[in-house]
């Protein structure tokens, strides 16, 4: 670790290389609080919105979500007892599905392509 002490002052920092200095007699040191990066991009932001407010995008999106708000409370929601029996449907479902594909690559992948074409592909070869 390297100390550097000052003669000019009782300002005493402490850093390791390639690390910012920190002052070590409780004053803070100036500097912005937020990156450069932060308060240009936020400026930038700032200038878009007054843009997209003189014509007139914000109002449009507002009224979109006042619409949607207003189709969502039209809907009529499921309640738990409708939730449940329709939760078990598509289980039932995708059981018997996933069965019917299992059992229908199986007869026609294994035992009709590899036992009966082959065999007669072969056969007659």
């Amino acid at each position: 670790m390297e100390e550097t002490n000052s003669n000019a002052g009782t300002i005493q920092t402490t850093g390791i290389e390639g690390q910012p200095a920190v002052q070590t007699d409780g004053e803070s040191m100036i500097g912005s609080p937020l990156p450069v990066e932060w308060i240009v991009g936020g400026v930038i932001l700032l200038i878009l919105l007054v843009i997209a407010k003189k014509v007139g995008w914000l109002d449009r999106i507002r009224v979109f979500f006042l619409q949607t708000r207003e189709e969502l409370l039209k809907c009529s929601w499921p309640n738990r007892d409708e939730l449940r029996g329709s939760t078990w449907m598509v289980l039932v479902a995708v059981a018997l599905l996933g069965t019917f594909t299992f059992m229908a690559d199986w007869l026609l992948g294994g035992i009709l392509i590899q036992d009966v074409l082959l065999k007669m592909v072969g056969g007659a070869g």
